[in-house]
């Protein structure tokens, strides 16, 4: 189990790059070639993180049940995005999304589930790496492209610093909670938690981050490149967590 000291160093990373990522655009512009090739690298690492780290612990916990908690987390992103959180945009360029609170409540809700995958992850020692580095990685564009939204909706630059600060600790908030409240869980009832977070990874990577990428103007072989750099980095890391 993790120490005190470690988790909290998980958290303060997490924080500083999520005000990282969402006070950067407060500061200069960046290109919308840049971000593209962040965000594709990010849905490389969290597919990597569901597929090559999350599913052979969730498979070992409960067997064939493992499709169904990962679909579970699939779908309740979904749903949820569909049907409760209007216009959570996390779009790179957003012309037509430019409602600030909205999208501010419906980023941070995702920012929530993110903590929740690290708070679960944090109970098994060797899981807790590679889940804070993917969840790191997708820190960086979805906190650029909220505080983005935040300014073409009018808010001042001082209000959106303040807001991308909340955005900020949702993700350790949701840690905490997660790990005081899973930790005594049975090893089955861990697992599920586990697939229901890879569920949640893979629906951000699919319907919210690789969309992205097939935008007119994009370059696609860059893109592609970068998201299997993403993917690879998650393969070498497997490899090294196997090793120790």
């Amino acid at each position: 189990m993790q120490t005190t000291l470690g988790i909290s160093i998980y958290l303060g990373l997490i924080t500083g790059i999520s005000l990282l990522g969402g006070w950067a655009p407060l500061i200069r512009p960046w290109s919308r070639e840049k971000l593209t090739l962040l965000v594709s690298a990010g849905a490389g690492v969290l597919l990597g993180a569901c597929f090559i780290h999350m599913l052979p612990h969730i498979v070992e916990g409960i067997g064939d049940a493992a499709g169904v908690t990962i679909l579970a987390g699939f779908l309740a992103i979904f749903v949820l995005e569909k049907f409760f959180l209007v216009d959570p945009c996390e779009e790179i360029d957003c012309h037509i999304h430019k409602f600030g609170l909205a999208a501010f409540l419906g980023i941070s809700f995702h920012s929530l589930i993110d903590g929740i995958a690290v708070g679960t992850s944090l109970i098994l020692p060797n899981l807790a790496a590679p889940v804070f580095f993917a969840i790191a990685v997708h820190k960086i564009p979805a906190a650029f492209s909220l505080c983005s939204i935040l300014l073409l909706a009018g808010y001042s630059r001082g209000r959106a610093a303040l807001m991308i600060l909340g955005f900020s600790l949702t993700t350790p908030i949701g840690a905490i909670l997660a790990f005081l409240f899973l930790r005594g869980l049975a090893p089955q009832y861990l697992s599920m938690a586990i697939g229901i977070s890879a569920g949640s990874f893979l629906a951000i990577a699919t319907s919210d981050l690789l969309p992205q990428l097939h935008k007119e103007g994009v370059n696609r072989f860059a893109t592609l490149l970068f998201l299997l750099v993403g993917v690879g980095v998650m393969m070498i890391a497997g490899m090294v967590f196997q090793t120790h």
